[in-house]
């Protein structure tokens, strides 16, 4: 096999599918030979499986034009290890260094919403599996280095993908509702899939003052959840959940409300239970057109928000956090797959079937 370097294969393994909703086939692609000057390759050593991902490949994304083309590679959470790096690349990002790359770059630095620090919202952006191809290959080019964040003593880096994009969602969501809670207030989590184990982590870390509540419709994500996170309030969904949760506040209602599933199935009934002056945080991504009772809010002042994944400034305290040990990310990584044509196959049909409790990731 010819070489690019040493340990350094010229051609490299990635995983398309080639029709919406199709088996992914793994098949042999260029290594880039041409680094930027500022820019990494970087070997690929875990992938988070995302319902993002999902959504791509059974084409729920087609509205908006994605996938860009077919074949597709997907994969946006990713974590790997420098493997070449660019004549102007610093010294202290050698070759080797364990890394996670940041995966909502801008494609133009100069835009002014990137200025501001919000690099997620460019206009024209670079997202892995969104704009260009997917971290589901055993190597990727980042164009600049700062889009890497080191990952040096941790004990084991794998379980750390899914912080590239579960994890920053819920941490950015769970800082913007902050101005918003008093001591003792309620918040309401709902959704306890890829997402919500982080939120409940985030918002106990973030806001320790206040008094958390997570819903869910499945028992066994509620169980997942309470061996994770505890002095949590967690309650599955039925046709008494609004009353329930009015009786643990004692008609308080609560201060907050993170949707991580934001459709017709939870917006127009957890907006009812929200206190005067609370906050509504649209963060999933599960639903297309939502109604909103705008009687309610507009006479209780309630804010309507959005949270659409994070800066880089946030991954980076993203990282820090975990490294200090705040959350724990080990164990939400309920499934690991292989870097396996079989794997990859079985982990997103999983994903699909809703098989998959926590966070999978598949490991190369």
């Amino acid at each position: 096999m010819i070489q690019l370097m040493t340990g350094i294969r010229k051609i490299h393994k990635a995983a398309f599918f080639y029709e919406i909703a199709g088996p992914f086939k793994i098949d042999e692609v260029p290594t880039s030979e041409e680094v930027p000057p500022y820019g990494l390759l970087v070997k690929t050593r875990s992938v988070g499986i995302c319902h993002s991902d999902l959504h791509l490949w059974q084409g729920d994304y087609k509205s908006i034009g994605l996938p860009k083309s077919l074949p597709w590679i997907v994969g946006h959470e990713i974590v790997g290890t420098i493997a070449k790096k660019g004549s102007l690349v610093p010294e202290s990002l050698r070759e080797g260094t364990p890394v996670l790359v940041y995966a909502w770059q801008p494609a133009d630095e100069n835009d002014e919403i990137v200025a501001e620090g919000y690099t997620q919202l460019a206009s024209r952006r670079r997202r892995y599996a969104f704009d260009i191809e997917g971290g589901l290959q055993e190597y990727i080019v980042v164009p600049h280095y700062k889009y890497v964040i080191p990952l040096e003593g941790f004990e084991e880096i794998e379980s750390i993908a899914p912080l590239g994009c579960a994890g920053l969602t819920t941490y950015n969501a769970v800082k913007k509702i902050r101005k918003y809670i008093r001591p003792d207030d309620y918040i309401l989590i709902v959704g306890l899939g890829g997402l919500g184990i982080y939120a409940v982590q985030w918002a106990k870390v973030l806001l320790p003052e206040a008094n958390i509540i997570a819903v869910d419709i499945r028992e066994e994500a509620l169980q997942f959840a309470s061996k994770i996170v505890r002095d949590v309030v967690y309650t599955k969904v039925n046709a008494n959940t609004i009353e329930i949760i009015n009786k643990i506040t004692k008609g308080r209602g609560v201060r907050a409300v993170i949707d991580l599933v934001s459709n017709n199935n939870t917006v127009p009934i957890y907006s009812k239970i929200l206190a005067t002056k609370g906050v509504y945080n649209l963060v999933g991504l599960m639903g297309h057109e939502v109604t909103i009772p705008t009687q309610i809010l507009i006479r209780k002042e309630i804010a309507l928000i959005t949270t659409y994944t994070g800066s880089l400034a946030d991954q980076i305290n993203v990282i820090k956090l975990a490294k200090s040990n705040k959350i724990n990310y080990k164990e939400i990584i309920s499934e690991r797959f292989k870097f396996t044509e079989e794997d990859v196959n079985k982990a997103f049909n999983k994903l699909k079937e809703g098989k998959i409790l926590g966070r999978g990731i598949i490991v190369f």
